[in-house]
């Protein structure tokens, strides 16, 4: 049996629905550090990104630029 895309999105949704339908309320408290930490975690994940995105643009920008002679 060969499945289809359809199929494998169908499955995933269906998975997702009885997923958030089974969970249970977890009654829990986040208070301003700890998102406070989850944003500074984001933010230096984001700027980790951007400077390896800058470091190797060069090197990637290098490959596809015509040799002058």
């Amino acid at each position: 049996m060969k499945k289809t895309f359809s199929d494998m999105v169908f499955a995933m949704v269906a998975f997702l629905a009885f997923s958030f339908a089974a969970t249970t309320p977890a009654y829990a408290y986040l208070d301003g550090a700890t998102v406070s930490m989850a944003l500074q975690a984001l933010t230096g994940a984001v700027a980790s990104v951007l400077l390896f995105g800058k470091l190797y643009w060069a090197k990637v920008k290098s490959v596809f630029k015509r040799q002058q002679d």
